[in-house]
Formats: structure tokens, C-alpha cells, sequence
């Protein structure tokens, strides 16, 4: 291959993963062949081997790209959390009584109810495609361990919410503030599930249905699920009462 800048090699690199990204709003993951992307991107063979000797290269540089895009959504929950959570610090610092237990209740329904709007609003954001499209990266791990192996150990890495809420909830419980109706950990758990429930019938309601009746105009109300959501964590927590 002729020599070429590094800007001009990112720049072709870019426009094969902007090219991947429009074939997987049709196709799943899995099914993606290297075929699919050279008609898209209108070039030639030679020209993608250039710079992904396989699809699979290709999907580590999409997965990257979803990822990384994602990242701001990440960093605004994690400074909702972070700014609660100095809330909830200062109020430690006076002395506990009945105002200060209302006080510190009050706080921890706020964490919730502003998590789960920043979730809505992210998740309507990213829905479609990355949403969608990172679903199926987890079906092409299910069917094709193999290649998950290669893709996943490749790729950016994939930001995590703050995990300092588990230990300010555990503190607030061993304080008396809150007790919850189910145990913490439990708690935890419901959450991921719930979380990962209301998405994965997002997507499949608002994209995969949608695709196949282009008249069908029932989108599932992701804010709607988000606020049922928020209600029942604050009250396993205890504090639905504080639940403006």
C-alpha cells in the first residue's frame, strides 16, 4: 500500500465503520460480511483490506465507536450520582435528628428520581442504533463464542456507572437513615434487571417491530416504564414517601 498520512488512513478507517454502522441498522450483527460494507461504502476490495484484514476487525472498531459515543451519557449519570452523593456526605456531618433523617431520605429518593431521567433521556438518545446494535453484539457472543473472544477483548472499554451508590446506600442503612424492604444486594440486582428489561423492550417494540410494520405506531413509552421504575426502587428502599 502506498504511503499514506496518518489523518488520511484514520479518515478511510472512519468511513468503513460509518459504513458498518448503516448496514447494521439493517442487518443483525452476525449476519454483517465484509461484502455488506463494501457496497456500502462504495469501494473496492482491495480497498477495505487495506484496512481490516477481516470483519471482525471491522466490528471491533464498531463496538469501539458505540461505546465511545456513549461515554457522555456515562459521565452525566456518574455526576448526578457524584453530586447526590456529596449531599448526602455533608449531611452526615450534622448532627442526626429528626430533620436530619428527612433530610438524608429525601436525598436519596432525589438520586433516584434524577438517575432515572437522565436514564429516559439518554436511552431515547441511543436507542437507535446503539442500543440496538450492542444487543446484538451480545447475540453474536451467544451463537459465536469464538468470535466474541476476538471482538470483545479488542474494543474500547465499556464505561460503568459509578459503583461508590452501593456503599452510600449500605452507609445510610447501617445509620438507621433507611431500611429497606428487600436486601441490598437484592436491591442491586432488581435494578440491572429491571434496567436491562425496559431496554431490551424498547428495542424490541421501537425498532425490531417498527422495522417490520413501518404503520405501526405504538412505540413503547420508555419515560413512562422509567417513572413506574423509579417509584418501586424508592420503595424498596423506604423512602417512597419522599418520591415527589
Amino acid at each position: 500500500m502506498a504511503k499514506v498520512s496518518k489523518e488520511y488512513y484514520e479518515f478511510k478507517k472512519a468511513s468503513i465503520i460509518d459504513a458498518s454502522l448503516e448496514v447494521c441498522k439493517r442487518k443483525t450483527v452476525s449476519s454483517v460480511t465484509m461484502q455488506d460494507i463494501i457496497d456500502e461504502a462504495g469501494i473496492s476490495q482491495g480497498g477495505i483490506y487495506r484496512y481490516y484484514k477481516n470483519i471482525d476487525e471491522v466490528l471491533i472498531d464498531l463496538l469501539s465507536r458505540i461505546r465511545i459515543e456513549q461515554y457522555e451519557s456515562i459521565n452525566r449519570l456518574n455526576n448526578v450520582i457524584e453530586q447526590n452523593i456529596k449531599d448526602v456526605i455533608e449531611l452526615r456531618n450534622t448532627t442526626i435528628d429528626e430533620n436530619n433523617v428527612k433530610a438524608r431520605r429525601a436525598c436519596i429518593a432525589r438520586i433516584i428520581k434524577e438517575i432515572n431521567n437522565v436514564w429516559v433521556e439518554e436511552l431515547e438518545k441511543y436507542l437507535y442504533p446503539h442500543k440496538k446494535i450492542q444487543l446484538e453484539y451480545m447475540i453474536l457472543a451467544d451463537n459465536f463464542p469464538d468470535r466474541a473472544r476476538v471482538i470483545f477483548p479488542n474494543a474500547s472499554e465499556e464505561k460503568s456507572i459509578d459503583g461508590r451508590i452501593m456503599k452510600e446506600l449500605r452507609r445510610e442503612i447501617e445509620d438507621g437513615i433507611i431500611t429497606p424492604r428487600i436486601p441490598l444486594q437484592e436491591f442491586m440486582e432488581y435494578n440491572t434487571s429491571v434496567y436491562l428489561g425496559i431496554i431490551n423492550r424498547a428495542i424490541s417494540v421501537n425498532c425490531y417491530q417498527r422495522n417490520a410494520n413501518s404503520n405501526n405506531r405504538n412505540d413503547y413509552d420508555i419515560k413512562r416504564r422509567y417513572e413506574t421504575f423509579a417509584k418501586s426502587s424508592a420503595f424498596f428502599l423506604g423512602v417512597e414517601k419522599y418520591f415527589e
